[in-house]
């Protein structure tokens, strides 16, 4: 059985720095080994500047966001990928 790819094009736009930026900076905290909820929660913060003190563009916030989809996506296939394997395997 194959891993499913999900497009999720709709948050992509590779062009803008800042897209690119918000995506290299999700994925280090992902790797980092902080959890998903946590970036989640990161994301909320960013997005409201009146608690960050910061304003993140649009393009950072949605490439962060569509960091964080893109591995909830592959933690979702990975576990539909392992649990069929594991019940093929056992009849």
């Amino acid at each position: 059985m194959s891993i499913p790819t999900i497009a999720l094009d709709l948050l992509d736009d590779p062009n803008t720095p800042d897209h690119a930026h918000g995506r290299a900076t999700a994925y280090d905290a992902i790797h980092d080994g902080l959890p998903l909820d946590t970036l989640e929660d990161r994301l909320a913060w960013m997005e409201d500047p009146t608690v960050s003190g910061t304003t993140y563009t649009a393009a950072y916030l949605n490439g962060y966001r569509a960091q964080i989809a893109d591995w909830r996506a592959y933690d979702w296939a990975h576990r539909i990928a392992t649990t069929h394997n594991a019940w093929e395997t056992g009849r």
